[in-house]
C-alpha cells in the first residue's frame, strides 16, 4: 500500500519492450489483414485498421486513447445514428473511455499497482454517480437515466487517469495539443457554416446562419469552444513554452473565438467575459489595474448598444437579453418572432421549476427531464428540448434538493482547491503549470455560467470537462510540489 505518486514511470519495464512491439505488430497485421477479408468498402478497412492500431497503442500506454478521445467530443457524433436519449447505442466518444478504462486498469495490473486519488472531489462525482444510479429504479425512462448516469462515471474515468498518468509537461501537451487542435477545426468548421450559410433555417438571424458545428446547435457547440479558449489564450500568453507550441496555441485562440463569436450565444459570450474577469482579478496586480480600462470597455459597448452602432445580429442578441433578463412567467408575455428563445428557454425553466416542486426530493430520475416534460410544459411548448436550459434547474428536476445540493458542493469543492492554489502561486505567474491551472479554472468557469443558460452535459463535453478537472489538479500538484495523497493497491 502507498500513499504517494512516485513520479512518471513507463507502463512497461525496459526489458518487456521487445516483447510487447512483437505482440502489438503481430495484433495490428493480423486485425489489418481479417479487416481486408471481411470489410469490402475501403474506407471502412482504413478506419478499421486505425482502431485498431489505436487499441494497441492504448493499452501500450493509456495516455494515447485521451488525445482520440478530445477529437470524439465534436466529432464523435458523426457515428451516430440516434439521438433518442432511451437508445442505450454507444458513439466513438464512449468507446474511447471503455478502452481508455480498460487499457489504465491493465497497466495497474502489469505494474501490480493500480494508483487512484481519492479526495473530496471523487467522493462527491461517486456520490453523483450512485444517486444517477439509484434513480434508474423510479425513472420513467430506465434506459435515459442509465445513460446520464454513465456521463458522471465517464466524467470520473478521465479526470482520475489523467491526474494518474500525467506528470509532466511533454505528457500535458500531448493532451492540449489535441484539445486545441480539435476545438480549432471544429471552430474553423461552424466558420464554414456561417460563410455558405449550410444550415437550418431556424438559425439564422438577421440573414446570417449561427455557426453550430457538429453539434446541431449554436449553444452547446459555443460552450464547448468557450470551455478551450481561455487554457488555449494562456497557453499562446506563457513565456515558459517553446515559441512553435505558444505560435500553434495563438493560431487556436483566434479560430475558437471566431467560432464563438459566430455562434452568437450569448450564454458563451457572458461565460468568456466573467472566466476572463475572474482571471484578470487572480493572475497579478498587474493585471488587475486592467479592471479600470475593461470597465470602460464595457462601458463603452453599452454606449453603442443604446446608439444602435452595433451590428443589428448582435445588437438584436443583447438587446432582447436585457429587455427580457430575470425570470418571469411566460404565460404573461406576448411571444414574437424576435423574443421566441428567450421565452422558449423560460418556459422550460418552468417546467423543471415544477418537475422540482411535484418531486422535491430525488427528482424525476437522471435524463429524465423530457420523459416528464408532458405532464408539467406551459404555453405553446408542448414538446421538450432535451434539458431544462438551465443544468441547474435541471439538476434539480431530475435528482431533487439531494442532486442539487451534491452538485453545489462538488462545485465548492473544485474551486475552493484549484482557485485556492491559482491565488496562493502568484510568485509563480510565469511559469506553465499556473497557466495551466489558470486556462483550466477558466475553461470550468465557463462551464458553470453558460449551464445557468443552457446544458453543457451533452455530446460528451462532461469527458472534456473531467480532462479540464484532471489536468487543474496536476498543475496544482506541481505548483505545491508535493504530490496528491492516493490509494494504491
Amino acid at each position: 500500500m502507498s500513499s504517494t505518486f512516485a513520479g512518471w514511470r513507463p507502463p512497461i519495464r525496459a526489458t518487456d519492450a521487445p516483447r510487447w512491439r512483437t505482440i502489438a505488430l503481430w495484433a495490428i497485421a493480423l486485425a489489418a489483414i481479417g479487416a481486408a477479408v471481411s470489410v469490402p468498402e475501403s474506407w471502412q478497412v482504413v478506419l478499421g485498421s486505425i482502431a485498431v492500431v489505436a487499441a494497441v497503442l492504448t493499452f501500450i500506454q493509456p495516455l494515447v486513447a485521451i488525445p482520440l478521445l478530445l477529437f470524439a467530443v465534436p466529432f464523435g457524433g458523426l457515428a451516430r445514428t440516434t439521438d433518442d436519449p432511451a437508445d442505450l447505442s454507444v458513439g466513438a466518444a464512449e468507446l474511447l473511455v471503455a478502452l481508455l478504462g480498460a487499457a489504465w486498469l491493465a497497466r495497474g495490473v502489469r505494474q501490480r499497482r493500480i494508483t487512484f486519488w481519492l479526495g473530496a472531489p471523487v467522493v462527491a462525482i461517486l456520490a453523483m454517480v450512485g444517486l444517477a444510479l439509484l434513480s434508474i429504479g423510479y425513472a420513467e425512462n430506465k434506459g435515459a437515466a442509465i445513460k446520464e448516469s454513465l456521463k458522471w462515471l465517464e466524467l470520473l474515468l478521465a479526470f482520475v487517469i489523467v491526474v494518474d498518468l500525467v506528470h509532466d509537461r511533454r505528457a500535458a501537451w500531448w493532451i492540449l495539443g489535441a484539445m486545441f487542435a480539435a476545438g480549432a477545426i471544429e471552430a474553423a468548421w461552424g466558420a464554414v457554416q456561417f460563410a455558405t450559410g449550410a444550415g437550418p433555417d431556424q438559425f439564422a438571424l438577421q440573414g446570417a446562419l449561427r455557426a453550430f458545428g457538429h453539434f446541431e446547435q449554436p449553444n452547446p457547440f459555443a460552450g464547448y469552444l468557450t470551455t478551450i479558449a481561455p487554457l488555449a489564450a494562456l497557453m499562446a500568453l506563457t513565456p515558459a513554452n517553446r515559441t512553435p507550441l505558444r505560435l500553434g496555441a495563438l493560431a487556436a485562440t483566434g479560430l475558437l473565438l471566431i467560432g464563438i463569436g459566430l455562434s452568437q450565444s450569448r450564454g458563451a459570450w457572458l461565460g468568456a467575459l466573467v472566466a476572463a474577469a475572474a482571471l484578470v482579478l487572480v493572475w497579478s496586480r498587474t493585471t488587475r489595474r486592467l479592471l479600470v480600462p475593461g470597465l470602460i470597455g464595457a462601458a463603452l459597448a453599452v454606449a453603442l448598444a443604446v446608439s444602435g452602432l452595433l451590428p443589428p445580429a448582435i445588437l438584436d442578441r443583447v438587446a432582447q437579453a436585457i429587455e427580457y433578463f430575470g425570470v418571469f412567467d411566460v404565460r404573461t408575455v406576448q411571444v414574437t418572432s424576435e423574443n421566441w428563445a428567450v421565452v422558449e428557454r423560460m418556459a422550460h425553466w418552468q417546467a423543471g421549476w415544477y418537475m422540482f416542486l411535484a418531486n422535491p426530493w430525488f427528482g424525476v430520475g437522471a435524463g429524465n427531464y423530457a420523459a416528464a416534460y408532458p405532464a408539467y410544459y406551459v404555453g405553446p411548448w408542448p414538446e421538450a428540448l432535451g434539458h431544462a436550459h438551465n443544468y441547474y434547474l435541471n439538476m434539480l428536476a431530475e435528482l431533487g434538493f439531494v442532486g442539487g445540493l451534491l452538485l453545489l458542493v462538488l462545485l465548492g469543492l473544485v474551486f475552493r482547491h484549484l482557485g485556492g492554489a491559482l491565488i496562493a502561486s502568484e510568485d509563480q505567474r510565469r511559469t506553465f503549470w499556473r497557466a495551466l491551472l489558470a486556462g483550466c479554472v477558466g475553461g470550468l468557469i465557463v462551464f458553470c455560467v453558460h449551464n445557468m443558460f443552457d446544458s453543457l452535459f451533452v455530446h460528451s463535453v462532461n469527458v472534456q470537462i473531467g480532462v479540464l478537472l484532471g489536468l487543474g489538479f496536476v498543475a496544482t500538484n506541481q505548483l505545491r510540489q508535493r504530490p496528491l495523497a492516493t490509494l494504491a493497491t
